[in-house]
């Protein structure tokens, strides 16, 4: 891995214009560790654009320094370029006419007359020399951006980061740490392989952010001790501990926390599975005040507040047929290929797919996947 290390510091000094693409609804720390990536490149003073397509972006990290910076649309076109070959007939001049439905470009020899022969005619490459994947687990879970600009992603290399098990590592480079506990904590290793002492007050800031994000400040049962100790040195580096904490823990909507005990009332256990399982309907929803991003939240309060399981299923029955399903794993299980029939997409803790039916049919769809294929834990 430090040998990956060093190629992604290669081409981050030889690289002049990067763009930085996260997955659709990103986490706390994805959008940590691509924000610090932003503010060391520009502290390089190279050019960089943070991407979200399809937005999706959680408001409670617009804290985070340069965070009204990523941008959830990107028109990326090539230049037309028309060569002009001077070896016969040097241009003295060039001009242009433009009318409603044609741009007609007037060239003016020195000597003699050009010719066809004389004019070719190109796409020039990409703007970017560089791509940038953060917490991106494989490139089609960018959906709809992917498939329209997968030209993009064939002529420019990619850097994929990431410390999901369900990664493809399609980059050139591919940054995926099983080990890691948050992507911060691989760009944090990053940083420092490039230089330390690029780290001010808000790269600090925003890798912890990532760190405090992903293991709900400190609590999740796979914080490591590396975590912990590059959370400590974030700190002495200026991070704002108490400012993350205080937007990120301490601002719960009431929906959230009206949703949250409707869900415990309804929590069941499966030992043999080693699962909590919660479901609300769509009245539980409307009578909590609930909104989008808070049911979606409810999965994250389960995975760190409930130490009895280490697989938990959240199920939010929105119509009479239909039932968003979330999932979150404690444990090294790969949700995103165990479920991938649901066409499942990265959710604030997990993975998050719908299921046509009820929640007692999406139930028991769920348990029985679970129950042929997951080993034992």
């Amino acid at each position: 891995m430090q040998e990956v290390n060093q190629q992604a510091v290669s081409k981050l000094r030889a690289g002049s214009n990067f763009l930085i693409i996260l997955p659709p609804h990103p986490d706390g720390d994805v959008i940590g560790a691509a924000l610090a990536l932003r503010s060391l490149l520009k502290k390089l003073e190279k050019e960089v654009t943070v991407l979200c397509p399809n937005s999706g972006l959680d408001t409670k990290f617009s804290f985070l320094p340069e965070f009204e910076h990523i941008e959830t649309e990107l028109k990326i076109t090539k230049n037309f370029v028309i060569d002009i070959s001077s070896k016969r007939v040097e241009v003295e001049e060039l001009s242009y006419k433009k009318e409603q439905d044609r741009l007609s470009i007037y060239l003016k020899p020195k000597a003699g007359q050009l010719e066809s022969s004389d004019i070719s005619f190109r796409s020039s490459n990409f703007p970017f020399d560089f791509v940038i994947c953060v917490g991106v687990a494989s490139l089609d879970q960018l959906g709809e951006y992917y498939s329209a600009n997968a030209e993009l992603f064939f002529e420019t290399p990619v850097m994929n980061i990431d410390h999901s098990g369900a990664n493809e590592n399609y980059g050139q480079i591919n940054l995926v740490k099983l080990n890691a506990t948050s992507n911060a904590e691989i760009v944090f290793d990053l940083i420092n392989e490039y230089e330390s002492s690029l780290i001010d007050q808000n790269i600090a800031t925003q890798l912890l952010t990532g760190i405090i994000a992903r293991t709900n400040s400190f609590q999740h049962a796979r914080t490591t001790p590396a975590a912990l100790n590059k959370a400590s040195q974030l700190i002495g580096l200026g991070g704002d501990q108490q400012e993350i904490i205080k937007q990120i823990f301490k601002t719960k909507s009431l929906g959230l926390l009206k949703l949250w005990g409707r869900s415990l009332a309804r929590l069941k256990l499966f030992p043999d599975l080693n699962l909590a399982l919660s479901q609300v309907n769509l009245s539980d929803i409307q009578k909590s005040g609930a909104l989008e991003e808070d049911v979606e939240n409810i999965i994250a309060q389960m995975a760190t507040q409930l130490g009895v399981a280490k697989i938990f299923v959240f199920l939010a029955e929105k119509q009479t047929n239909s039932t968003q399903c979330f999932l979150a794993a404690a444990a090294p299980v790969d949700l995103l290929s165990l479920f991938a029939q649901y066409q499942p997409r990265s959710a604030a803790a997990g993975i998050k797919f719908v299921i046509p039916g009820g929640s007692a049919f999406a139930e028991g769809q769920i348990l029985q996947l679970l129950q042929t294929n997951l080993p034992k834990l």
